[in-house]
């Protein structure tokens, strides 16, 4: 469950990017930004999300800061944006969907793999 949503966000974005860049006309693309500037953000953002794949947890403070900040910041462009009537639906269905992704990431406390401390309190009988 862990890279699931980084995983899927991913796609999402890609698909998007690839969808506006490629076939801008397509009924379905029609509710997406084919512009430059959504494109270089869908860029960043497929981009941040690859390297939050590619990481294993624990990762480093200032890296979670600066995904922490990343997340927060493309959250409340999306809602924003959207809410001014100026960003199409799709581009922000994907938009959150990568900022809560990426906000999880950054909350993490540690790793999912199992430490020598866990395994003492797996043993116990009573907490089983």
């Amino acid at each position: 469950m862990g890279k699931i949503l980084l995983v899927l966000s991913l796609i999402s974005i890609v698909i998007l990017a690839l969808g506006t860049a490629f076939i801008p006309n397509n009924q379905i693309f029609l509710f997406a930004n084919d512009s430059n500037f959504y494109q270089y953000v869908r860029e960043i953002i497929a981009s941040i999300l690859f390297l939050q794949i590619i990481t294993k947890p624990p990762r480093q403070v200032v890296f979670r800061i600066l995904a922490g900040i990343i997340a927060l910041t493309v959250g409340g462009w999306a809602l924003i944006s959207t809410y001014n009537g100026l960003m199409p639906f799709l581009d922000t269905f994907a938009f959150l969907a990568s900022a809560a992704a990426i906000g999880l990431t950054a909350l993490e406390v540690r790793s999912a793999t199992k430490t020598s401390n866990d395994k003492q309190q797996t043993n116990n009988p009573l907490l089983a």
